[in-house]
């Protein structure tokens, strides 16, 4: 090779390293205060009696809610769905099936298990101004009454929310996952920030930890399935773990400082004021889009209104979802994702760097940008940048350990951590075996894990500029 393509290769190499070490001290600074901040409040929270939420079951203010639960060719489980949701320990709700022009038998599950009457109902648009899909027919169950069902056309997961959010009676609405399993508690955990606001506050959205379904690891029985029958797969540890690091970090110790630039991303479940989300136009029914972008304008709508408006994210787990089990379906669902982070972003990007909107467009936007989105382009070139400079000895060998190390840090080393605290903090028993298996899995983390989690992001963003297949409108959560 010509010296001077050496040289600027060099060069390159050299400054992408420097520049890249700066990231990562920052990130792992950032990182760790926030893990600090959430295990320091965990822990003052640890002894908290549980039963305190047995007193809103019979609360008469209890704000009443409005479940949303958009379904698509769900014949196989609608039933068992619908019967888990009719357990559910609240006050006053309602629980709207959004049948999204299903092609099997949903429907007619749907009508031969809960005796479903027909009934004229109209749709309000006030204050939504989005077009929402063609309703065929709405039902009224005739066995349980609070339970309505709307057979729709085919418009995609967000606009079956946006006709449910018409079709609603009650304040605040729960948009409910495909995929996504309540507990038999969830409302009542994820409404009593909305009962303990303090006067002047509003409350205008909420969410909760996400727990995974696929075997309730850690190790509790799921449609009588224990683990010692059906042992879990690394991919689906793996998994579990960044549930709990995500919980830890984004959730609670964003919470811990209590300045508002949440934004929680999961579509498994999430409870927002009603009328709020009516002046804010509904759920963007463009499919490069994902529930980030409704939480960002909710953000923004309040700024603009000048109004103190909340989302707040509760440590309790309320809800747990079916995750990927082979690589293929986990390379579907991660481009998914980032590709509507991306597409989130884009449509909100005023907001980006935007001091009027304060913490949200000065930190929590720029934030999801640089780690979020970007993160991944920059780990992988990271790692390519590492064994090219070493191959071709054209930079400090030092320089590349301490990037290998703090790579390692950055990834593994914060995962065990976040492990190791929720193994101390669980009211369960964990035997040593289970200890050390989740031990050693969160350390290698690094070596295979998130690479190919991180490839299947840019594939992602990939999509985004054109390259590679879309997915369809419906998302699992």
């Amino acid at each position: 090779m010509d010296e001077r393509w050496i040289n600027m290769l060099r060069s390159l190499i050299v400054a992408w390293h420097e520049g890249i070490l700066i990231y990562l001290i920052l990130a792992i600074v950032m990182f760790s205060v926030l893990f600090l901040a959430a295990v320091r409040m965990l822990i003052r929270q640890r002894d908290v009696d549980s039963l305190q939420y047995d007193e809103m079951l019979n609360e008469e203010l209890a704000p009443p809610v409005s479940l949303l639960v958009p379904v698509y060719n769900s014949e196989n489980m609608i039933v068992d769905r619908v019967e888990r949701l009719l357990e559910t320990q609240y006050a006053l709700y309602e629980i709207i099936i959004i049948n999204d022009g299903s092609r099997d038998g949903t429907m007619q599950q749907l009508m031969d298990t809960y005796d479903l009457l027909p009934i004229q109902s109209k749709v309000h648009y006030s204050g939504l101004e989005r077009e929402i899909g063609q309703i065929r027919a709405v039902y009224r169950s005739m066995v349980h009454c609070h339970l309505l069902v709307i057979d729709k056309e085919y418009g995609g997961h967000m606009d079956s929310l946006n006709v449910g959010i018409n079709m609603s009676q009650y304040p605040y609405v729960a948009s409910i996952g495909q995929a996504t399993v309540l507990e038999r508690d969830a409302l009542v955990k994820i409404m009593k920030p909305v009962m303990s606001a303090l006067p002047g506050e509003e409350i205008v959205a909420c969410s909760g930890r996400v727990d995974m379904a696929n075997g309730k690891y850690p190790f509790t029985s799921i449609q009588g399935i224990t683990s010692s029958e059906r042992a879990l797969s690394p991919l689906l540890i793996m998994q579990y773990i960044e549930y709990v690091r995500a919980f830890l970090i984004s959730g609670i110790g964003l919470v811990r400082y209590n300045i508002n630039i949440l934004l929680f991303t999961s579509q498994a479940f999430g409870v927002f004021k009603k009328n709020r989300i009516m002046e804010i136009g509904g759920y963007n029914t463009d499919s490069h889009v994902g529930h980030i972008e409704l939480v960002m304008r909710l953000h923004k709508h309040m700024k603009q209104m000048k109004e103190p408006g909340r989302i707040i994210y509760i440590p309790d787990p309320i809800c747990s979802v079916n995750v990927p089990e082979s690589w293929s379906q986990l390379l579907k669902q991660r481009a998914g994702w980032h590709r509507q982070l991306a597409g989130s972003l884009w449509e909100q990007r005023s907001m980006i760097g935007n001091p009027h909107y304060g913490w949200m467009g000065m930190v929590s936007i720029p934030y999801f940008i640089l780690v979020e989105l970007m993160g991944p382009v920059l780990e992988i070139a990271t790692i390519i940048f590492l064994i090219s400079g070493m191959w071709l000895q054209i930079v400090d060998v030092k320089l590349c350990l301490v990037l290998a190390l703090l790579l390692v840090l950055y990834g593994s080393l914060l995962s065990a951590c976040a492990v190791m605290f929720e193994i101390w903090s669980s009211r369960r028993a964990y035997t040593f075996r289970e200890v050390t298996r989740l031990f050693l899995y969160a350390c290698s983390e690094t070596f295979w894990f998130r690479p190919m989690n991180n490839v299947f992001r840019i594939y992602g963003l990939l999509q985004v500029v054109g390259y590679g297949k879309k997915d369809s409108k419906h998302g699992k959560g």
